[in-house]
């Protein structure tokens, strides 16, 4: 009776993280660039790939994860870097000129 119970236990906590999304951890920040504050979103995702979005509406920029360059974007296009580091440390940087 109680290997059934635990079964049925494990069988209902194997569901539930099976149903939950995958985990995203991301941090927001508004740097500043000659006073103008920038977007900068970064983080990883699915515990794998690292990420990196800067968006800005006065100045070119540009974005980094890890070894991945985004390439030099014009005002108001977002820049987005991504690269799959698998459980290495992730880093993430941003540019503007």
């Amino acid at each position: 009776m109680k290997l059934k119970r635990f079964l049925i236990f494990l069988m209902l906590a194997a569901s539930i993280s099976i149903s939950t999304p995958a985990t995203v951890d991301a941090t927001v920040k508004s740097p500043t660039f000659h006073g103008v504050k920038i977007h900068w979103e970064y983080g990883r995702t699915f515990f794998t790939y690292s990420y990196s979005i800067v968006q800005t509406g006065r100045f070119t920029h540009s974005a980094t994860a890890n070894s991945t360059f985004s390439g030099w974007k014009r005002p108001g296009v977002k820049a987005v870097a991504k690269q799959y580091v698998g459980w290495r440390s992730a880093v993430a940087y941003w540019n503007c000129r």
